[in-house]
């Protein structure tokens, strides 16, 4: 007879009187080795005091993060996609699942504190042949078996609970898959959205360019130019129509990948956008709160928490290891010697009480309880390693949203002045009072500024999208506690 755990029982293999004493001292001393552990490693915190090296912006136009914070940029569009890529991405899809998996094993895991049924049946005959004669024997029976593993130590409760923090784990594992495809969509969606405007930008400049051609092509055939003029201003227009195909080939592919983003086909993919559509997106101002509050605003950060929990059950289970095993197991049945027939049958009934004690193992358990408490003080260092990336993370997206807003604001002043600037000189250059380089200096200038310009608003969009997903993205915790 052996116990559930597979180690037979002391008692059934040497009388009582023998093993009694030397038994009881064996396991006591088993047991205080067992409890003996090293003290738990304190989990990282941050100073409550703390405030961020970035400068904030005015509070009275910033409002927290809230779950729907794509909406506060005021895309329609954007809303759209991200709700698309929450019903049909793949990535997403997958992580969902490694939730229902989860689920199942807190099944698994708490199904171990119950006692387990189990029944059993046969039917059957025998032929003997020997000595010339033939005998034949025939038996049915049918039992029903009970075995039940008493939680002395708490050794399953901890592997209960070990599960159901790793439930909470995957489940904030999927909240944060979450936050980033919502930042992965919007991010590509700002790229495709500058793309275009981009281009807008360059054919605005191509057309520039022709114009300022054809000023040349005429002072060139009225004898006020040279032709060394024409064919400069000629090189400039060719530059402009180059620069339009890699922007045209970078839109191509920031669409193929904001399609796969959303669960989408590449192929004949389409996004509803319109002119200037960059420029009427709205920047929201945010509200970054303390340092202190990211514990509880980030789900990868609750997540490392919930794997520190699931790693302190396995350093118990580890612990309870070293103690003994005691399981009852019962049993019913009844049996006859005939062939798919209980009638008249001998019934048997009995019951067992198992002690089981593994006394040697060469250093298995000890081996993993070590691999327990390390496995455990590695989370403790990969958790505060979290945080620490969080606040730079945060801090750094703030000190983003503050240098692009105001790059873009100067910037907006250095791109009227070279439209200024340009219109001013075409115009001497008309009259035959200032020379072509100066006239192709104020066209590439324009044409710098207007581009810079566009990619200053697409950093502003970035750092707040940035921002957004550092702070968690109005990401609540569950009001779930674990045991």
């Amino acid at each position: 007879m052996t116990s559930s755990r597979g180690v037979t029982p002391i008692m059934a293999i040497f009388p009582p009187r023998f093993l009694v004493r030397p038994l009881w001292v064996g396991v006591l001393l088993l047991a205080l080795a067992g409890c003996a552990s090293m003290a738990p490693a304190e989990r990282p915190v941050t100073d409550a005091t703390e405030v961020w090296n970035a400068p904030l912006s005015d509070a009275e136009t910033s409002l927290p993060p809230d779950p729907l914070w794509w909406q506060r940029f005021g895309s329609p569009e954007l809303d759209r996609l991200i709700a698309r890529a929450f019903e049909q991405s793949p990535d997403l899809a997958a992580t969902a699942e490694r939730v229902i998996q989860a689920e199942q094993q807190v099944r698994i895991a708490g199904s171990t504190l119950f006692p387990s049924l189990n029944v059993s049946g046969s039917s059957g005959a025998r032929i003997n042949q020997g000595d010339g004669s033939s005998r034949r024997s025939e038996s049915t029976s049918l039992s029903l078996g009970a075995n039940y593993e008493i939680d002395l130590w708490g050794n399953l409760a901890a592997g209960r609970d070990g599960a159901e923090a790793s439930l909470l784990a995957n489940r904030y594992d999927y909240d944060a898959a979450r936050l980033s495809l919502a930042s992965a969509v919007a991010t590509s969606w700002f790229r495709l959205l500058t793309l275009e405007e981009r281009l807008r930008v360059a054919e605005e400049n191509l057309r520039i360019a022709e114009r300022t051609e054809q000023i040349v092509d005429a002072r060139f055939r009225n004898g006020a130019a040279s032709r060394d003029e024409l064919l400069r201003q000629q090189t400039t227009v060719l530059n402009q129509r180059a620069s339009l195909a890699p922007l045209q080939l970078q839109f191509r592919q920031t669409r193929a990948a904001l399609a796969v983003l959303t669960g989408a086909s590449p192929l004949g993919f389409e996004a509803q956008t319109d002119s200037e559509a960059l420029l009427t997106v709205n920047i929201p101002g945010i509200e970054a709160g303390l340092p202190a509050d990211l514990l509880i605003r980030r789900p990868d950060l609750a997540r490392q928490e919930a794997r520190l929990q699931a790693a302190d059950a396995n350093v118990e289970q580890a612990r309870t290891a070293f103690l003994p095993t005691l399981s009852l197991t019962g049993n019913v049945g009844a049996g006859t010697t005939s062939l798919f027939s209980l009638a008249n049958p001998a019934e048997t009934a009995g019951w067992t009480v198992a002690l089981a004690q593994t006394l040697f193992d060469g250093g298995r358990r000890e081996a993993q309880q070590t691999i327990s408490q390390s496995q455990r003080l590695e989370l403790v260092e990969q958790y505060r390693a979290a945080i620490l990336v969080a606040l730079q993370e945060t801090d750094d997206a703030l000190d983003r949203v503050q240098v692009s807003a105001g790059q873009e604001a100067l910037q907006q002043t250095i791109n009227g002045q070279a439209a200024r600037t340009l219109e001013l000189t075409e115009l001497r250059y008309r009259e035959g009072s200032e020379q072509l380089l100066t006239l192709l200096d104020a066209q590439r200038t324009l044409f710098q500024t207007r581009d810079q310009l566009v990619q200053l608003r697409l950093d502003r969009l970035l750092a707040a999208v940035d921002l957004y997903k550092a702070l968690g993205g109005g990401w609540q915790p569950e009001e779930q506690a674990l045991n």
